[in-house]
């Protein structure tokens, strides 16, 4: 008490005893967490439940026995105890530094611990397995257990030598579990390891506390509470967090009642809570905390590793916290039972104090409100909790904890209700609370009569904008009259059924008939007669199937009769369900078309006549060639059957050259047959020399008339080309012809030669030693019809130009104003694997 003189004393309506002295006033409640008062500073207590309710208490040498709630410490500890364990027949195990003390009857017995345990404070932990067996693991150590008298080493649980012992507990199976640091978890049964849970499995991280009762096995650890089902963890979760803090003590209470020694306190957890958690995994248990307000002396992560919660034999909870020693009775937990009354004491709007709040009126652009309120419960008020909610703003209550005030920003104008409930330390709530009621009062451009004018305002621009549309659309439908009337065709619009409802200036210009005239089917008469019934027909089959017209029709002109050719095209327009409501379409002049199509006919047939006569000049020249060279031959040939005697010899090789001329003539009509006829050129692998002997044999008699001698000058060794072998011939006797012919006056010499070009392909050349080309005209000379010879026809070199290209070759001349002439042209090389090798030719 604050002083021994006494002035006054008072019992509220909670219960609680107010006592005023002369130093103070001093007030005093029951708690449920009852401290006991130790001959020691408990910092490393061991705890261990004893009989009818009590508990032993060591601390390192010291010890005493709690009993009715006082310490009695005439029981000296023979060593200093590390740690603890009472087994099933009620004798207490203490594990200290030089033995394991067997506490029973009131006597100890001194068993002496493995021969490689160090004398040294090591965390080390002991459980009974159902078989009567005592396992012991310490820091460094492993894992042992001691039967029939002997200690025996775990040796498949070497690794376990490194982990930190925490917990040791005998499940309903008679299973010892061990629980480390880090989170590892072993079940040991018959001498042997049965499972292993691995620290990254552990849902609690390190382990704390490992206890149950019955089949219930229940796990705590750095990261909360776990429930362990048979096969696997699930995690406990209260109603208000994601998990509960560091759970370092644990025990089920004989109705199911869970009592946790957690971070924060002493945690109570009703069976029906702990019943609809095991029932549904995502059920989220509510609890009740008991911490220094209810009597519970420091916290219990003070307390360093060792055991923070046992229950006695009468079922009364012992805690060991950093400030003593506490307990609790389950079975007598008081609760305060007394809504606490709320009270809004006060409005704050932008930073004003409000003064009354009877009929309360903020005023305009209040962003900034602050309501202030509070509780009355005399036994723990730090531990009173508010809700609040203002109706048509919060969707939901706020939970503000232990706060007294309420924020709110950017309200509008409007009426307000706001309501606030309250729970005393025990969380009985006061549902019906306090509320208030406000208003916060509009500013100018809020009221009813300037929204009245706003609407007003907003209706008058809606009628301007809606004229202002009518004035636009009034203006396009003028410049889109003034484009149709004016555009250069003839446009109108009919009904569904081909009458005429409009038509433009330009169709009234056209046919000068009046719109009454035109109207409906007066435009019939516009039309040509031999065009009507195609038209007519035409109208009648788009208005049944919808589709697009698009004719041709002759429209006579109203000025002087004649009728000119028209392109008319229409397109339906539809409604929206899907009727034709009105056709719309244009007429374009296309008289000029017209003529122009049909000059275009006129030239067609005058290049076919043009074209016939390039064809028989062709095949005139062609057929003239190996016609001269027969006739040639053949007066040869009579020569020398006029001789006295006749040269038979001679006259034989004559006549055999004038059937070589005309198998080559007869070729060449097979040739144009087949290009008439468009059957594909003959082309195989030829020997361009054995061509060119064979045209120099063929030619020798010709020049030899005239004096010209021919002379070859053959590349050995030239691959074969692809080509037609009547075609090359035509090409080499039209360039030899040439050459005879331009030095047949003077005589000469006419030279073929063959080569491999630089670019791969075959080269041939014909020279003469006449007169040279025309200056200025070796580009023509390959020209159709372009000839400097008097009886020439200009298509030699024509067809032998188209010949070369048409096999992939290129001609050309040189010799222009100088002397001699000479012509050449290319052909490709067949590939390599076409070739035959040189002895088969």
């Amino acid at each position: 008490m604050s002083d021994d003189y006494v002035r006054a004393i008072l019992q509220d309506r909670e219960g609680n005893i107010w006592v005023g002295t002369n130093n103070g006033l001093d007030r005093f409640r029951r708690t449920n967490l009852n401290p006991v008062i130790l001959p020691f500073k408990a910092r490393f207590a061991i705890l261990a439940a004893g009989e009818a309710g009590d508990a032993w208490v060591a601390n390192l040498a010291s010890m005493v026995r709690v009993h009715g709630g006082r310490a009695d410490p005439s029981h000296p500890m023979p060593s200093e105890a590390l740690s603890a364990y009472r087994d099933p027949s009620g004798a207490i195990w203490w594990l200290c530094l030089d033995a394991i003390y067997r506490f029973n009857a009131g006597k100890y017995t001194r068993i002496a611990l493995p021969p490689s345990f160090p004398k040294t404070i090591v965390p080390m932990g002991a459980t009974e397995d159902g078989s009567g067996a005592l396992w012991l693991t310490a820091l460094r150590e492993g894992i042992f257990y001691r039967k029939n008298g002997r200690w025996q080493q775990l040796e498949t649980a070497s690794e376990f030598a490194k982990l930190t012992p925490r917990t040791a507990f005998t499940d309903w199976m008679g299973r010892a579990w061990f629980g480390y640091e880090g989170g590892t978890m072993v079940i040991l049964d018959q001498g042997k390891i049965q499972r292993v849970f691995p620290a990254d499995a552990s849902p609690v991280g390190s382990v704390r506390a490992i206890n149950g009762r019955g089949r219930h096995i229940w796990v705590g650890g750095s990261l909360g509470l776990a429930f362990f089902d048979g096969n696997g963890f699930r995690r406990i979760g209260p109603a208000d967090a994601e998990t509960f803090g560091s759970v370092m003590g644990i025990e089920e209470t004989p109705d199911g009642s869970l009592w946790l020694a957690e971070s924060r306190g002493v945690i109570h957890i009703p069976a029906s809570e702990a019943q609809h958690a095991l029932d549904n995994p995502s059920y989220r248990v509510k609890y009740r905390l008991f911490d220094s307000f209810d009597g519970l002396s420091g916290t219990f992560a003070a307390t360093g590793a060792f055991l923070k919660e046992i229950q006695g034999t009468d079922g009364g909870l012992w805690f060991f916290a950093s400030g003593g020693i506490v307990r609790v009775d389950p079975a007598d937990i008081s609760t305060n039972a007394i809504p606490p009354p709320v009270l809004i004491r006060s409005v704050r709007a932008n930073g004003k104090q409000s003064g009354s709040l009877a009929n309360l009126v903020l005023p305009p652009l209040t962003t900034d409100l602050q309501i202030g309120y509070m509780a009355f419960s005399l036994s723990v008020p730090e531990k009173v909790h508010f809700r609040y909610r203002l109706e048509g703003v919060d969707k939901d209550w706020q939970d503000a904890g232990t706060r007294r005030e309420a924020f709110y920003t950017r309200l509008g104008r409007g009426k307000y209700h706001f309501r606030v409930i309250a729970c005393n330390n025990d969380g009985v709530w006061n549902e019906e609370g306090a509320h208030l009621d406000f208003n916060i009062a509009p500013t100018w451009y809020q009221t009813i009569w300037f929204r009245g004018f706003y609407v007003l305002a907003f209706f008058m621009l809606l009628w301007a904008g809606y004229q202002m549309r009518i004035h636009q659309l009034q203006e396009q439908e003028k410049k889109f009259r003034e484009a149709v009337e004016t555009m250069p065709a003839l446009a109108f619009v009919a009904d569904p059924r081909g009458n005429r409802t409009f038509m433009n200036r330009g169709w009234l210009e056209y046919t000068e008939l009046s719109p009454e005239e035109a109207s409906a089917s007066g435009w019939e008469k516009t039309i040509h007669p031999e065009d009507l019934n195609r038209i007519t027909e035409r109208w009648r089959a788009s208005a049944t199937t919808g589709e697009p017209l698009d004719y041709e029709a002759r429209l006579r002109r109203g000025s002087d009769g004649v009728y000119r050719w028209f392109l008319i095209r229409a397109v339906p327009v539809w409604d929206k369900r899907g009727k034709i409501v009105k056709w719309c379409g244009a007429a374009t002049d296309i008289e000029d078309r017209k003529r122009a199509e049909q000059l275009q006919a006129d030239l067609t047939h005058a290049s076919r006549v043009s074209t016939m006569g390039e064809l028989v000049a062709s095949i005139s020249h062609e057929l003239a060639q190996p016609l001269t060279v027969t006739t040639a031959n053949a007066k040869a040939s009579l020569r020398w059957l006029q001789r006295d005697p006749p040269d038979l010899m001679e006259a034989r090789k004559g006549t055999e050259r004038i059937i070589e001329a005309g198998t080559l003539a007869s070729e060449i009509i097979n040739r144009l047959r087949s290009l008439y006829k468009k059957s594909s050129p003959k082309r195989e692998l030829v020997a361009i020399n054995e061509v060119i002997g064979e045209m120099a044999g063929m030619m020798g008699g010709e020049a030899r008339e005239h004096g010209v001698s021919i002379r070859t000058d053959l590349k050995d060794d030239l691959p074969m080309t692809v080509a037609d072998r009547v075609q090359l011939q035509q090409v080499l006797m039209n360039l030899m012809l040439n050459g005879i012919e331009a030095i047949k006056d003077t005589g000469g010499v006419v030279t073929v030669k063959s080569q491999l070009g630089e670019d791969g392909q075959i080269e041939i050349s014909v020279n003469d030693t006449g007169p040279g080309l025309p200056l200025g005209k070796a580009d023509q000379i390959f020209d159709a019809f372009f000839t400097t010879k008097p009886q020439g026809s200009g298509m030699g070199l024509a067809i032998s130009k188209s010949i070369v290209d048409s096999h992939g070759g290129r001609i050309w001349a040189n010799g222009d104003g100088a002397r001699g002439a000479t012509f050449h042209f290319t052909l490709p090389a067949a590939p390599a694997e076409t070739n035959p090798p040189v002895d088969a030719a």
